[in-house]
Formats: structure tokens, C-alpha cells, sequence
């Protein structure tokens, strides 16, 4: 996704309702910080959805915007990407302390995006190989950084299952691209 792209979703969002915070999750909210990341060869350059928490949204509301915003309606068919509106309990899975990091999209009034370290963590709790991946690549490009990251992720509060399988991700990751 280019960050042209999430821009032309914040806008169509922003039409909705001006006044509701949106928060970018999801590898997209990378894009905020390092547009350069869905350029052609980028590890977003295939990534064709961005993920919105929206402020006090409710089911019909979120499903609502799905119809006009979302994967394979009318406007994913004309642009080629979608917004995703995520439930409210996905702040669940989010390290503690995330709200205090968001950092404001620039170009728009009460629009947030994800820190990078937040989503790196969350990915690596989530362990699909993509997004481990992107993980890996995000520590190559030296966007993160490995202790940086192992401080986040022990900072979440996993059950023993999650704790286990994710800190195996996390050693997976890192001797991928050298250690710590």
C-alpha cells in the first residue's frame, strides 16, 4: 500500500465523521512513520488494506462502512484497497501503554497511527509467517531495533500458551537477522 492510498482511505473516513478518532493499526500504520515501506519493492508494496479503530464505532456503524469501504465492494473494485474497521476489543491484544505512543497522522485532525514497536509486538504474538516477516525485514532495515523490541514483547501480558509460541517467534526473528 502506498501511503497515497491510506491517505485516500483517512479521507473517505474523515467525510464520515470529522470529529471521531481514528487509530491506524495493522502494517499500514508503518506507512506513517516510513513511507518509503510501500514503495515498489517495499515490504508493504503488496499490502492492499489498512486496518481503522474508529473512536465509539458501533457494529452497524463499522458494518456500514464495511459495505462502502471494504474488500471487494465497490470501492476496493475502483481503487484496488480496502479499509478494514476493526471491533473495539482488538485494543486487547495491544502492548500496555499503547494509546500513550500513538502518534498523530499528519494531514489530519484526531487521526493516529500505531508505533512501530506496538505492531512488531503484536506481530510476533499473532506469528503468521507474514507477519514475522515483516518483523524480520522491519529489524534488517534497522526500523526497529531487536532489544527494543524483546522489551515491548515482554512487556505484554500473554498466557503461558502465548508466551511460549510467541517467544519462539521472537528468537526466530531475531537470529534471522543477526541477534540481538
Amino acid at each position: 500500500m502506498r501511503v497515497r492510498s491510506l491517505n485516500h482511505l483517512l479521507e473517505e473516513l474523515r467525510l464520515w465523521d470529522a470529529r471521531r478518532r481514528i487509530v491506524v493499526l495493522g502494517s499500514s500504520s508503518l506507512l506513517t512513520f516510513h513511507p518509503e515501506l510501500g514503495e515498489q519493492g517495499g515490504p508493504l508494496d503488496l499490502t492492499y488494506d489498512a486496518d481503522f479503530l474508529l473512536e465509539d464505532v458501533n457494529k452497524e456503524i463499522a458494518l456500514s462502512l464495511g459495505q462502502v469501504l471494504g474488500e471487494n465492494k465497490a470501492f476496493h473494485l475502483e481503487f484496488g484497497y480496502h479499509a478494514d474497521i476493526l471491533h473495539p476489543s482488538i485494543v486487547e491484544t495491544l502492548p500496555p501503554g499503547w494509546e500513550g505512543r500513538l502518534v498523530a497522522v499528519g494531514g489530519f485532525d484526531n487521526v493516529f497511527a500505531l508505533e512501530p514497536l506496538d505492531l512488531a509486538a503484536v506481530k510476533i504474538v499473532v506469528g503468521r509467517e507474514k507477519d514475522l516477516a515483516l518483523v524480520r525485514r522491519l529489524l534488517e532495515l534497522r526500523k526497529i531495533e531487536a532489544p527494543e523490541l524483546r522489551a515491548r514483547w515482554e512487556s505484554m501480558p500473554l498466557g503461558e500458551r502465548e508466551l511460549f509460541r510467541s517467544g519462539r517467534n521472537l528468537a526466530l526473528v531475531i537470529e534471522g537477522v543477526g541477534g540481538e
